[in-house]
């Protein structure tokens, strides 16, 4: 008798293990502020907020897996990772991921940004005649890339470009948003550089996505309908404008 109980615990306590272990996920993460954030202490950023709020609207957590981005890919075609974030939809790539709909992001705005005081930049034609600040070989929109009579001037680190700014070696700098309103919060700048009027808007939907060879391929279609009740009920937005909200709050003082 008590041989049969010991047998009935050990078989309740492996049922239990595994039902947690399928609850967790792994999930490959590379290193790109705002949006993923890995330092020593801990891996943090919007995309974690967002994963964990999607997981967690289908009774599961993330295990986050730090690693490059080239390692992300792998790990995914292979079904080390369960799940990735901030990936752009390809034909090859569907080839071993299964895309969650809606994405979570469709659009990626070129701002710039100038010198609080100075004359803002209203319309593309502005830009004649500026020294604007730009990453080494960075693309940007069509229109501006191919530009030869504009004045620019290539850092290979857009850090260097928002310090330049404030220092009036640059009038302006363009940058992905997202990018440029995070660093200019994290070098404690906003009292000093603002968004100019004129930006550039481009579709550019960014998804979750799933290995092929993961159990979770399974649950696509509920991870899909959780995505659709965040997308749609604005969490997603929220979480986005949140962190934006906070990072500004908690900035250093300006130097």
């Amino acid at each position: 008798m008590l041989n049969l109980l010991s047998t009935f615990t050990i078989l309740a306590f492996l049922l239990i293990s595994g039902s947690a272990m399928a609850q967790e996920v792994v999930v490959a993460v590379d290193h790109f502020p705002p949006w993923k954030i890995i330092d020593e202490e801990k891996i943090s950023g919007i995309d974690i907020e967002l994963v964990q709020a999607l997981l967690a609207e289908v009774g599961m957590t993330p295990k986050l897996f730090p690693c490059p981005w080239s390692r992300a890919l792998s790990m995914m075609k292979t079904g080390q990772a369960d799940m990735i974030s901030g990936i752009l939809k390809r034909p090859e790539r569907e080839k071993t991921m299964i895309f969650i709909a809606p994405p979570y992001k469709t659009k990626s705005r070129k701002a710039f940004y100038i010198r609080t005081g100075t004359r803002d930049i209203v319309s593309y034609e502005d830009l004649s005649n500026l020294t604007i600040g730009v990453q080494h070989d960075a693309i940007y929109f069509d229109r501006f890339d191919t530009d030869q009579s504009l004045r620019k001037a290539p850092v290979h680190e857009d850090k260097l470009n928002f310090k330049m700014l404030a220092a009036g070696r640059v009038d302006t700098v363009i940058i992905t948003e997202s990018i440029g309103d995070y660093l200019v919060a994290d070098l404690g700048l906003n009292s000093r550089i603002t968004k100019a009027t004129y930006c550039h808007d481009k579709a550019v939907p960014v998804y979750f996505a799933v290995s092929r060879k993961s159990p979770l391929a399974a649950r696509v279609k509920e991870l899909s309908e959780a995505a659709q009740r965040l997308s749609e009920s604005g969490v997603f937005d929220r979480i986005i404008a949140d962190y934006f909200t906070q990072l500004k709050t908690d900035q250093p003082p300006s130097q």
